[in-house]
């Protein structure tokens, strides 16, 4: 009886174990889909990404960031703001520099003609001080005057970093362009 314990208490234990990696294994792959749904108002897409009720497409790598809901809620708003030309939403997604340094009468007139599409987040990675840095391209069309003097064309392709910093009051995200110059790189559509 003895020579059993030595070794069936120890084998009972090993397979217990394999059995239970084997489950959490199991569980992350069936469940995958459906955690990533509840977690964001995100629908997912052939090849584990998503998209936002905005429309903004992630990659499966931007769509599996724990701050997801967060980014999403912020790029659909800002998006939005631009397509729809609403000022006051817009201000509510970037830090209060940037909404100093154009207040509404020259945010208008930078985005009269201006409409984003085609967006699509990348990766969503950690930055300096707890900010994020979100990684997305896009194309916007807009009237030729109001493009950059690199690329003038009524359509340009943008390939962006935007720096996403917590707000005064460390609830919410904002964007913050001003920590990251010159992280945006433009064409004219092809």
């Amino acid at each position: 009886m003895r020579s059993w314990l030595k070794w069936g208490i120890p084998l009972a234990i090993v397979v217990l174990l394999g059995a239970a990696g084997g489950g959490v294994l199991l569980s992350q792959y069936v469940y995958r889909d459906t955690a990533l749904a509840q977690r964001a108002d995100v629908t997912p897409e052939p090849g584990g990404g998503g998209r936002s009720p905005w429309g903004i497409v992630y990659t499966a790598g931007a769509a599996a960031h724990p701050d997801l809901a967060a980014v999403q809620a912020l790029l659909d708003n800002h998006f939005r703001s631009i397509n729809e030309k609403n000022y006051d939403l817009w201000k509510s997604t970037v830090v209060r520099s940037k909404w100093l340094e154009l207040p509404k009468d020259k945010w208008t007139t930078s985005y009269d003609t201006a409409r984003d599409f085609e967006l699509t987040v990348h990766r969503i990675d950690p930055g300096p001080d707890g900010a994020l840095l979100v990684m997305l391209t896009f194309r916007s069309n807009q009237a030729i005057e109001d493009a950059p003097a690199q690329a003038k064309s009524t359509c340009v392709t943008w390939n962006v970093v935007y720096p996403l910093v917590l707000d005064e009051t460390g609830q919410g995200l904002r964007l913050d362009t001003s920590k990251l110059p010159n992280s945006a790189l433009f064409k004219p559509c092809e």
